[in-house]
C-alpha cells in the first residue's frame, strides 16, 4: 500500500463537465512529434470521464492533500458506499499512476 502521508499531484489536464472530471489524455503524447500529430487530428486528446468518487479524489491531487485527508474526504462524502475506502483510495491511486495521470511524493523525499 501507498503512504496515507503520500501527496499525489495531477499530470493531466482536465475540465469539469456536469459537476464530474474529464481527464484530457494526449493522443499522440506530448513529444514534439506528438504534439504535431495532435495538430492534425480533429481531437488532440482521449477523454477519460471520472464518477463522483473519482472526481473527489482528482480534484483532492493537488499535491499538498495526502492520502490520509482524501480518504476521510471520501468518508465525510460517500459514506459507507467507499468503504473499504482505504484499499479503494489505494486501487484508484495504482491505476493512476501506471497510466502516469498523476505523481506521487512523500513527505520530505523527492517529488
Amino acid at each position: 500500500m501507498i503512504s496515507a502521508d503520500a501527496r499525489p499531484r495531477r499530470l493531466l489536464e482536465w475540465r469539469e463537465e456536469d459537476g464530474r472530471c474529464v481527464l484530457l489524455r494526449p493522443r499522440f503524447g506530448t513529444s514534439r512529434p506528438g504534439r504535431w500529430l495532435a495538430g492534425l487530428a480533429g481531437d488532440p486528446h482521449y477523454r477519460i470521464r471520472l464518477d463522483e468518487v473519482g472526481t473527489l479524489v482528482w480534484k483532492a491531487c493537488d499535491g499538498r492533500t495526502s492520502l490520509a485527508e482524501i480518504a476521510r474526504a471520501m468518508r465525510a462524502a460517500f459514506g459507507d458506499r467507499v468503504e473499504p475506502v482505504d484499499e479503494r483510495l489505494d486501487r484508484f491511486v495504482r491505476r493512476m499512476l501506471k497510466g502516469r495521470m498523476i505523481a506521487v511524493a512523500e513527505p520530505g523525499g523527492p517529488d
